[in-house]
């Protein structure tokens, strides 16, 4: 009889107070990021043409952003960092997609490490409370303490050495029977890979990271008739992960999110041809094979990042340097044909998050974008493609945020948000501690 009476009373308590018996449950939270999405391919899909049923049930039954506000600079690697840790990329250490590299020793290194991250992570403090922790291309995971990690990334030629297997357990992609090929599209072995890790692990944390929108957008510009078509790919594969989140957990929390937006570009701007001419920089004969001068010395460097450059200085504790550089660039905006927006200086640079060792940021225009050359013309016609990187108070850098499930309110719109809230509002759903993330959480609930 009295054990009768204590399972009714913890009953109705339940049905009264759900949420603390919800608390006792653990959540699951599925992440995913669809690179280069522009928040307008969802909520101005009419206009646009576009058939994503799936990404477009977030607007009606989920909470979601007009836009989000990124970081500088507008690249992949340091906006994925912040949405992880809640943190500007000056606080969290990943900089920019590729490191920076003057004398061309070792080209298209990228932050592939969770080494490289220098605060507490969604997925350690979630590691740390207990939580099951899952990741599918993630950028900068490989060897982090994740569970069941296929991360995003090869060697790490900064260090000089194999950065370590992107995979734990060695053996997941026999676990969960999945095996990339060169001849399957990425996103669709990356959509099998989570949906096979969902339904045998059933973790509490699962990032997953689609790429093929970006590159479409980089080859044809954004809301070309390749981007739309690989989005509304994508919005299927979207709805097979979630379909396998809420089979895992019924109660699941699928949020959908993208790290930078695109521009046009027709015109590519060589900085490193004209920091040349001005003796910043010694070029040698190429190697053999290549047609590409050597760099035998430099004072000062344009490191690309995406829409922008950030000038790194050698010495940039020198005055008459820092000037000449200075006049140079000076130099290079007052004429229109070189299409730079701006030249932010390392004050301005550090106050908006970004790139602590730069001296000068060059912000291009619409329409144009940096290019790798350090000898011939400064400015060359481009085809039509597409950039991002240029600074985030820029409208067209805006990128998504979706959220939908059990809890999360239904048509609500959150205006315009920082980056850096995503981490916090995740860590909240999770009752997880992320004690660097100092921005508040979004009102989802």
């Amino acid at each position: 009889m009295r054990t009768s009476f204590l399972a009714t009373f913890i009953t109705g308590t339940c049905l009264v107070a759900g949420s603390l018996c919800a608390q006792a449950r653990p959540a699951t939270v599925v992440l995913i990021s669809i690179d280069g999405m522009k928040p307008e391919y969802i909520t101005q899909a009419d206009a646009h043409h576009l058939r994503v049923p799936v990404l477009r049930s977030f607007l009606k039954q989920g909470t979601y952003a007009k836009g989000v506000i990124g970081v500088v600079p507008t690249v992949t690697y340091p906006s994925h960092t912040t949405m992880v840790t809640g943190v500007w990329p000056t606080e969290h250490g990943v900089l920019d997609n590729t490191v920076f590299d003057p004398m061309q020793q070792h080209p298209n290194t990228w932050y592939w490490d969770f080494a490289d991250i220098k605060v507490p992570t969604l997925y350690t403090a979630a590691d740390a409370a207990g939580l099951k922790t899952a990741n599918v291309g993630w950028p900068v995971t490989v060897g982090a303490p994740i569970d069941y990690n296929i991360a995003e990334g090869t060697q790490s030629e900064h260090t000089d050495r194999p950065s370590g297997s992107p995979y734990h357990p060695a053996d997941i992609l026999d676990q969960i029977g999945v095996h990339p090929s060169k001849e399957i599209d990425q996103d669709v072995t990356k959509t099998a890979e989570t949906v096979a890790i969902l339904h045998k692990y059933k973790p509490n944390l699962t990032l997953v990271h689609l790429t093929d929108m970006d590159h479409q957008e980089h080859e044809h510009s954004p809301f070309s008739a390749e981007a739309n078509a690989a989005l509304e790919v994508l919005d299927g594969q979207i709805g097979q992960i979630r379909d396998a989140a809420l089979a895992a957990d019924p109660h699941a929390i699928v949020v959908v999110v993208s790290d930078h937006g695109f521009l046009r570009v027709d015109h590519r701007v060589n900085l490193n041809v004209l920091l040349a001419k001005a003796g910043l920089i010694q070029l040698g004969e190429p190697k053999a094979g290549s047609t590409k001068p050597t760099i035998t010395d430099w004072q000062a460097e344009a490191w690309p990042a995406g829409g922008s450059n950030a000038i790194i200085l050698k010495n940039p504790k020198d005055a008459a340097l820092v000037a000449k550089v200075k006049h140079a660039l000076d130099a290079a905006k007052a004429d229109p044909a070189n299409g730079i927006e701006a030249v932010l200086t390392h004050d301005e640079i550090v106050a908006r998050g970004g790139f602590p060792n730069a001296t000068f940021l060059v912000d291009y225009a619409d329409g144009f974008d940096p290019g790798n050359a350090f000898s011939g013309d400064v400015v060359q016609d481009a085809p039509s493609t597409g950039m991002h990187g240029y600074l985030p108070s820029r409208p067209a850098m805006q990128s998504a945020f979706l959220i939908q499930g059990e809890g999360i309110a239904a048509g609500r719109n959150l205006g315009v948000v920082d980056m850096r809230q995503i981490a916090p509002t995740l860590a909240q759903i999770l009752s997880i501690k992320l004690p660097t993330a100092k921005m508040p959480a979004l009102r989802v609930r």
